[in-house]
């Protein structure tokens, strides 16, 4: 693994080109991406610098745990505020923040279009991934996935309300909880569950990067393990 990202063992198109920060990104100590700690200085300077490194300056949505999807190509009066976004257009860098939910990216086998999904509980709750394929499906492609570095289900606790809830939505959503050793709590697959919504629309191929961020938490930020607020990125582009 460099100091610059990693290997995303991914088996998309040639021109898809994906980029995943790390704490050390560029040698720097504690590359953080995200405006949340009030640190303006430090966070623009570590994203001018990574704007080098990328065909263009990358497109950053505010997310907020939903579902909502946006098409950076057809929507000229989009909201920012979005949890996924498309585009079709050659070397756009759009990006994604996280830290324990799933960047979850989607591309078409022949690399014509590319998505980015910020993916955590509630996202699979309000089915996200539906949604992307809504827009993604008013296109003649055939689409495969790529998983990046998430929380495990290991470290992944719950209480029996989250477990309902999902239940109540679909019953096959059980199948993805656990109990763990903790009285009255499940530990729940984040990543399964990811999994088999991207089935249920048609996404036969899916890689993984098999990276968990509590477990690789030197490299990656964690929410759950550190309670910080700070967030590594995941970029993908089609490449000119």
């Amino acid at each position: 693994m460099s100091n610059k990202s990693f290997n995303t063992k991914c088996n998309f198109a040639s021109n898809i080109k994906i980029l995943v920060t790390k704490k050390n990104f560029l040698s720097k100590k504690n590359f953080d991406l995200s405006f949340m700690n009030n640190k303006y200085l430090k966070i623009r300077n570590n994203r001018e610098d990574l704007n080098k490194l990328l065909p263009s300056k990358p497109h950053y949505i505010k997310q907020i745990h939903g579902n909502k999807v946006i098409n950076l190509d057809n929507d000229s009066n989009f909201s920012h505020v979005c949890d996924g976004v498309i585009t079709r257009k050659k070397n756009q860098v759009i990006g994604i923040l996280t830290a324990d939910c799933i960047p979850l990216v989607i591309s078409s086998k022949c690399g014509n279009i590319v998505c980015a999904l910020h993916v955590g509980r509630k996202g699979l709750e309000y089915n996200i991934i539906k949604n992307a394929f809504k827009i993604l499906n008013k296109y003649s492609y055939e689409y495969e996935a790529w998983v990046g570095p998430a929380i495990s289900k290991k470290y992944y606790i719950v209480d029996s309300k989250v477990k309902d809830s999902f239940k109540n939505i679909n019953k096959d959503y059980v199948d993805f909880f656990k109990e763990s050793n903790f009285k009255n709590t499940f530990n729940m697959d984040l990543i399964g569950m990811a999994s088999f919504q991207l089935a249920k629309n048609n996404v036969d191929n899916i890689s993984y990067s098999n990276l968990c961020t509590v477990e690789n938490n030197d490299d990656f930020y964690s929410h759950r393990y550190s309670s910080n607020k700070e967030r590594f990125g995941t970029y993908v582009w089609i490449n000119q």
